[in-house]
């Protein structure tokens, strides 16, 4: 059987704690210990803004950048503590869910991909930034 993105997609969302918008932003103003992950290219992040506090790591370089057996210089110093919380996010979250199941399948313990990503984020009233 083919795998194709959707499906991708799909399998990744059933491995991963699904949270909304109001749910990370009382985490956020809690100041809850949370990887906020944006996973789109570097291109788009700095274009739309991103969810306070978040960071990018494309999908692309995730693999690798949050890896341990890697060269120092491979890795993202912000997601080598696989009991850290993290919240994967991108434009629409298909894309943060794939990234979410590889994170989960590299030991991280909490993941969880913000439904809808930073579109429903805008959409239910929270800011991005710049």
């Amino acid at each position: 059987m083919k795998i194709t993105f959707n499906k991708l997609v799909q399998e990744s969302r059933e491995s991963l704690e699904i949270i909304d918008s109001k749910t990370l932003k009382n985490l956020i103003d809690k100041n809850e210990d949370i990887a906020i992950i944006d996973v789109n290219e570097k291109e788009e992040t700095d274009a739309r803004g991103m969810i306070k506090g978040a960071f990018n790591v494309s999908l692309g370089t995730l693999h690798y950048k949050a890896d341990q057996e890697v060269p120092n210089s491979f890795k993202d110093s912000r997601i080598q503590d696989r009991n850290r919380k993290v919240v994967v996010t991108c434009s629409l979250g298909l894309c943060a869910a794939i990234g979410g199941k590889l994170l989960k399948d590299m030991g991280f313990k909490d993941v969880f991909l913000l439904d809808g990503g930073v579109e429903k984020w805008v959409e239910d009233g929270y800011k991005l930034e710049k």
